[in-house]
């Protein structure tokens, strides 16, 4: 339905082709990967062989491609590997099998379920956002009433994955995604970056940025996120991510990652002590949020009223340190 920036005419690959396929539903995403291998001719290599690991494929990129000229692989995965390990495994200059389309398979009965899903949702959101390719299965599109939002969703999240519904059995055309030179940038970072076109049909799925040169008060922030992501006051909100400050942790800026109704914030890096001046400005906030229905004006105004005040502010990072925190520690969960 609608192509990558890299991939209008295949490029020359300098190896045996890889093809890889992820996706929660595992009768699904084995049905499809079966499929695209007899498809394209090439050999279907089996989650239970590739969870073994990059030196199991090798052998058999080895044994199978040298002896019987194959020309390329159809390589399955578990619901439970990381995406970055596949692409970094496969675009490794020592591999002789070469990834050129990471297919992330989404079975649209389950999608808001898995969506829902503490468990899930977040390994879902991540294999969409890496994915080259998004292959939506659904028994019957015409009467399959959520499909417009789904579509809407997947474009906010991978907005350079080509996306394609299946039916009648039907695989994607050929993709070549030149995965050595970088991976398809995830929405969140688009948002960010000020380079996101929103499509022309969302499906009621809605973007919006928010920027705060101030950090957050910890306790004005709980209560937000509690009625973002708790109660959904401002819309379903599916993903969110960039970076943020907590002013009870004034030295260090954090990653913000939340899927579904789980968020994490990481320490990303240690800033210098703030003086004043455009040091000011890595007090605070970078955020892109992506969800259906979303108020992004309510959210945002929301949010404004959980930074530091003029008098707080001045006070400084000695008196922040003070704040009542109840975040969990670094690497640790808040639940909405």
């Amino acid at each position: 339905m609608r192509g990558s920036v890299e991939r209008g005419n295949r490029s020359v690959v300098d190896g045996i082709e890889a093809i890889a396929v992820v996706g929660l539903c595992a009768a699904e995403r084995r049905h499809y990967a079966m499929s695209l291998a007899r498809d394209r001719g090439y050999v279907f290599v089996p989650a239970e062989q590739t969870a073994q690991g990059i030196e199991a494929v090798d052998r058999l990129v080895d044994l199978v491609g040298m002896t019987s000229g194959v020309h390329g692989f159809v390589l399955e995965y578990r619901e439970d590997t990381d995406c970055a390990e596949i692409i970094g495994a496969l675009s490794a200059p020592d591999t002789r099998a070469v990834l050129t389309d990471l297919v992330c398979v989404l079975d649209l009965a389950c999608l808001h379920g898995d969506l829902d899903s503490e468990e899930r949702a977040g390994a879902l959101i991540s294999q969409i956002e890496f994915a080259s390719t998004s292959a939506l299965v659904t028994p019957d599109p015409a009467g399959s009433g959520g499909i417009e939002e789904a579509i809407g969703l997947i474009e906010h999240l991978a907005p350079e994955a080509s996306l394609f519904l299946r039916c009648e059995g039907a695989v994607h055309k050929p993709v070549c995604w030149q995965f050595g030179h970088r991976p398809p940038a995830a929405g969140w970072t688009a948002i960010l970056n000020s380079e996101f076109r929103p499509p022309a049909q969302t499906g009621g799925v809605r973007a919006c940025r928010f920027e705060q040169a101030r950090p957050f008060h910890p306790q004005r922030l709980q209560a937000v996120l509690r009625a973002a992501i708790g109660e959904g006051c401002w819309g379903r909100i599916v993903r969110s991510a960039g970076f943020a400050k907590l002013a009870s942790r004034p030295y260090v800026t954090a990653h913000w990652d939340q899927a579904g109704t789980l968020l994490t914030l990481s320490p990303l890096s240690a800033d210098p002590l703030p003086g004043g001046g455009a040091e000011l400005l890595a007090l605070g906030q970078d955020l892109a949020f992506i969800g259906s229905g979303l108020d992004g004006t309510g959210l945002s105004e929301a949010l404004d009223r959980a930074v530091l005040t003029d008098a707080e502010l001045l006070e400084g990072p000695m008196a922040w340190l003070e704040y009542h925190d109840e975040f969990p520690e670094w690497d640790s969960a808040h639940r909405g």
